[in-house]
């Protein structure tokens, strides 16, 4: 606990409490506890438990809806009853289930029980997407390269020449993560394969050098001596796939909660908190995606 800390706890005891019984002293530590949740889509609780003093501190929000929608910062007032956050501590170990339990334990007990009266719960989601395309998100296009209709943080095919992106990289440059650095470009126009619907720079497309019209170009070689028709520019014939890749994508989703200008009550008591930062958890909810873009 930070010596500010530990001083706001004082004066707050020292000055704020009114009644003449004994002063619970807490210890209010929860820098080592980690950050859990449970809880259903609308209908969250975020807590922490320090066992060694034998206390937790809780964030409940019942909203009605998924916090993890959409990406972002959403600040949420306390209001007491459907976000409201608790400092208590308690007679006895905390179980695994205490706060996840759809019946309430009857063990501990409750010994200091405080409710916040005000402040705010700001609650920020942060999505990581894996489109398993071996090109870092930060690396990728904003845009839709192949105007699919999927952005190429979703696209395991950037191009939508029916050629996974991952196949198409220059996995022997190990400069940077940057795909973009030393490039595979068959046709040298200086467009890099993996954006390129046209690789070898002839007068097919990449898609449509597919014989087998498997959706797999990789494996149609009129001259094996060469490799692939769609990297033979000597090559030209035509079939006319219309026909996408199924693409799977996930998006890990992050959560951090930090309470601002917290006043937590118990009685005359008060505890007074400009911030304190519950916590991060990652890969709180993980969403599987598939989609397939439409024939052309």
């Amino acid at each position: 606990m930070s010596r500010s800390l530990a001083i706001l706890f004082f004066l707050s005891f020292l000055f704020q409490s009114c009644n003449d019984g004994d002063i619970i002293i807490t210890t209010f530590n929860f820098d080592d506890a980690e950050l859990k949740t449970c809880g259903s889509a609308g209908n969250y609780v975020f807590y922490k438990v320090n066992p060694d003093a034998q206390e937790s501190l809780s964030l409940k929000l019942n909203l009605g809806q998924s916090i993890y929608n959409e990406p972002g910062e959403v600040i949420h007032n306390l209001n007491g009853s459907n976000i409201l956050v608790n400092y208590r501590t308690y007679d006895g170990l905390l179980g695994n289930n205490y706060f996840c339990s759809n019946i309430p334990p009857t063990s501990p007990n409750v010994t200091v029980d405080y409710i916040a009266t005000s402040g705010t719960a700001v609650v920020t989601v942060s999505f990581r997407i894996e489109d398993n395309d071996g090109v870092p998100q930060e690396f990728e296009f904003e845009g839709d390269t192949d105007g699919d209709g999927l952005p190429d943080i979703y696209d395991f095919d950037d191009d939508g020449d029916n050629v996974p992106t991952a196949r198409e990289l220059n996995l022997e440059d190990t400069t940077d993560d940057d795909p973009k650095t030393n490039p595979k470009d068959t046709d040298l126009d200086g467009i890099p394969d993996f954006l390129d619907k046209n690789d070898d720079g002839d007068l097919v497309i990449t898609r449509f050098e597919d014989e087998n019209m498997n959706m797999d170009p990789t494996d149609d070689k009129t001259d094996p001596m060469v490799g692939p028709d769609y990297l033979n520019p000597a090559v030209e014939n035509t079939y006319e796939v219309k026909t996408s890749l199924l693409h799977k994508f996930q998006i890990y989703k992050t959560v951090q909660i930090t309470l601002k200008n917290l006043v937590l009550v118990r009685g005359d008591e008060q505890i007074i908190i400009e911030t304190l930062n519950m916590g991060t958890i990652q890969d709180v909810e993980i969403q599987n995606k598939e989609f397939t873009p439409a024939s052309l």
